[in-house]
């Protein structure tokens, strides 16, 4: 008998016939994007400088290949390796001062517009002034010179902006690379940038940055008293009179001050210079003007330079110091009031540090000293560069000789080499010449400081083609028992 399917068994089999074709569309879909993608490579030239996706800076000394994922992000192939980008990509050409953009990009015009670029934007110099919104709390400022207004941050051609929630902002380029936790504007030749607040200003009006894509920042400017705790006499029923010509409280109390002021008293030892006339505390007022905050951060190879400021009118602070965790053990630093810089050194580089900021009181009731962290950093040291070439090739001795050029500012006791290459073999059992890999380590001491140090690595024994790619890579350093990471590398042609 011939099996009778009933509606039910009809939907299901539909409905199984749709997913199919879907699930072949997407995939189709798939393979279609990811073929066109493949196709799609940018040469990155000799010379620039460029962000992976950990925040460093990399320079490129030899041509390199960018090309596109399937999900938006960017990689490099550079010197054999594959270095992973973001899904924006800055490279500036410190030899042309060009720049280029790859991704999308959000360009502000003076009169408020706003351009979207995307794939590659190239900008043949970045003298023309442009302000680009790149993603969440993320922004890109290329001119000629761009100053803070207080004129404490200046650098040139472009400048990287990125906030965090609370609107404390990272600055870097291929010069600089430093955190501010206060207020900040960038200034150029033709707008001006509040940062903490996003507001673009070119002269005529502000443009609130916050509405192009959105904006997580969670910002708010702190309130300025305009109160001021007065210091001439006190009236008959308690009221202040202020730094100059002061009238009393209820009680009708006039005092006199050396300026021109005028304070009101309420005859409660309370200021009521409000908007709405509500009272404001004494103390209230004391916390609100209090600004202990740390200002600026610069990260170095081997320290930390700190900028910051302590306000302390009332003298009530007992101490002020700061904590560094480093080896494993937590080492206090005591801050000056008066000084506003300090320097944490003998740090290890491409090292992640956490400092506490803290000043202590005293407990007005129980006399007990109390503990304020008033900023928690987390910081990284920078990385040492190093990079490696090829000085000769003895085909006598069939040795390489190399320079591997040192760090300025860092003193290592060693460098590690690699030497890796393809070479040519017979094969014991089919008798076939067959490709096989070669790598060899060599030490080479340091002493001094030189601008760099020679290597010699024998291949005496391998069978190399004139035509075969050997890969110099600078592996690591060391000092003492602290070993760092490198993976700087050349690579080169053996017959040439």
């Amino acid at each position: 008998m011939r099996r009778k399917y009933d509606l039910r068994n009809k939907k299901s089999f539909l409905i199984i016939l749709l997913v199919a074709i879907l699930v072949i569309c997407i995939f189709s879909l798939f393979i279609y994007k990811y073929t066109k993608i493949s196709k799609i490579f940018y040469t990155i030239e000799a010379g620039s400088v460029i962000q992976d996706t950990a925040k460093n800076y990399i320079k490129i000394d030899d041509d390199g290949i960018l090309r596109p994922r399937w999900n938006g992000d960017y990689y490099l192939t550079y010197q054999d390796q594959k270095i992973d980008l973001d899904n924006k990509v800055i490279v500036y050409n410190e030899i042309t001062g060009g720049m280029k953009l790859y991704g999308v990009f959000y360009e502000i015009l003076e009169d408020g517009k706003i351009v979207k670029y995307q794939d590659e934007t190239v900008l043949a110099n970045t003298t023309d002034t442009k302000f680009y919104k790149l993603a969440d709390r993320e922004y890109l400022l290329v001119d000629r010179e761009i100053v803070s207004s207080d004129k404490f941050t200046n650098t040139v051609n472009y400048l990287l902006v990125e906030l965090d929630k609370l609107g404390n902002a990272k600055l870097s380029n291929n010069k600089i690379n430093l955190k501010t936790i206060t207020p900040m504007i960038l200034v150029t030749s033709k707008y001006r940038f509040d940062i903490n607040n996003e507001i673009l200003n070119f002269g005529s009006y502000d443009i609130d940055l916050k509405k192009i894509i959105g904006s997580t920042n969670q910002y708010k400017p702190e309130e300025v008293d305009k109160d001021v705790e007065s210091d001439g006499t006190t009236g008959e029923n308690g009221g202040n009179a202020g730094n100059g010509t002061g009238t009393g409280g209820a009680g009708g109390g006039t005092g006199f001050g050396g300026g021109t002021g005028t304070g009101i008293g309420n005859g409660n030892g309370v200021i009521n210079n409000s908007p709405d006339g509500e009272e404001t505390d004494i103390g209230e007022i004391k916390d609100k003007t209090k600004m202990t905050s740390v200002v600026r951060v610069s990260e170095g190879l081997t320290q930390i330079d700190v900028d910051y400021v302590v306000y302390d009118p009332y003298n009530e602070y007992k101490s002020v110091y700061a904590e560094v965790m480093k080896a494993g053990k937590l080492e206090v630093v005591y801050l000056s009031k008066t000084d506003t810089h300090i320097v944490f050194d003998n740090l290890v580089p491409d090292t992640e540090y956490s400092i506490n900021f803290v000043y202590t009181t005293t407990d007005g009731e129980t006399g007990e000293i109390v503990r304020n962290t008033f900023e928690k950093l987390e910081l990284r040291t920078k990385k040492p560069e190093y990079s490696i070439e090829i000085y000769k090739i003895s085909s006598v001795s069939n040795a390489i000789t190399y320079k591997v050029y040192m760090q300025s500012g860092y003193s290592i006791d060693n460098v590690l080499v690699n030497v890796s290459f393809e070479y040519i073999d017979i094969d014991s059992e089919t008798g076939e010449s067959v490709k096989k890999q070669a790598s060899i380590d060599n030490t080479i001491a340091v002493s001094g400081s030189n601008k760099y140090v020679m290597g010699t690595t024998s291949v005496s024994g391998y069978n190399i083609d004139k035509d075969t790619v050997i890969k110099l890579t600078v592996k690591s350093v060391s000092s003492g028992d602290k070993t760092i990471d490198i993976n700087s590398s050349s690579s080169f042609r053996y017959g040439r």
